[in-house]
């Protein structure tokens, strides 16, 4: 996956999902103006989805973001961010579809767990009252005589 690490610079005039960077970044992102970056606040995982906009004018190893989707990444004004190659909508959707895919299989493996520690805890619970009903009735019947 094509990335880098830029610091962040609040845009001077808002634009947002549109973001501005120094042309010489463009190649080692593998992308041409108007293509499309995520940018990853790689500690909450958070993610925005921008355009880009080649400016001689920005600092190399800088990129300029609109308050807004600052906001939304919950990132400040000089913190860094990741700045990811957008792939491919069927890709997203493929890596969406295997993301949910393992979460269910980990959450019925989750669900088989619990159901037979339950079903364990049932089987304990009717063998102890079972045992308890047992002496009840013995208790309440007494000894056997002969007739």
């Amino acid at each position: 996956m094509q990335e880098i690490r830029l610091t962040i610079r609040k845009r001077a005039f808002p634009s947002q999902g549109r973001v501005r960077l120094n042309i010489a970044h463009l190649p080692a992102l593998g992308i041409r103006e108007g293509d499309k970056v995520d940018l990853v606040n790689e500690a909450t995982k958070k993610s925005v989805t921008t355009a880009v906009i080649a400016d001689t004018m920005v600092r190399e190893g800088q990129i300029r973001v609109s308050e807004e989707d600052l906001k939304s990444l919950g990132l400040d004004d000089e913190q860094d961010v990741l700045v990811v190659k957008t792939p491919p909508v069927d890709a997203k959707i493929k890596k969406m579809a295997a993301d949910a895919g393992t979460s269910l299989s980990k959450s019925v493996d989750t669900l088989g767990k619990t159901a037979k520690k339950t079903a364990g805890d049932v089987k304990t619970g009717a063998e102890k009252a079972a045992k308890n009903v047992k002496k009840t009735v013995k208790k309440a019947t007494g000894p056997k005589e002969d007739l």
